[in-house]
């Protein structure tokens, strides 16, 4: 696993604006959608197997 990609204390934390833009909404609700199907779809496949 690669190491040194995060550096506590760097000051580049309080820069950061931190907006919340559609594309960020947009790529959220995607991914979550997506993992409920995922879920669901495994529930669903591992019932009617019993």
């Amino acid at each position: 696993m690669a190491g040194g990609g995060f550096v506590a204390g760097d000051g580049r934390a309080q820069e950061y604006g931190g907006r919340m833009t559609f594309s960020v909404v947009v790529t959220s609700l995607m991914a979550a959608s997506c993992g409920l199907i995922f879920g669901y779809d495994s529930g669903v496949t591992a019932c009617l197997r019993c």
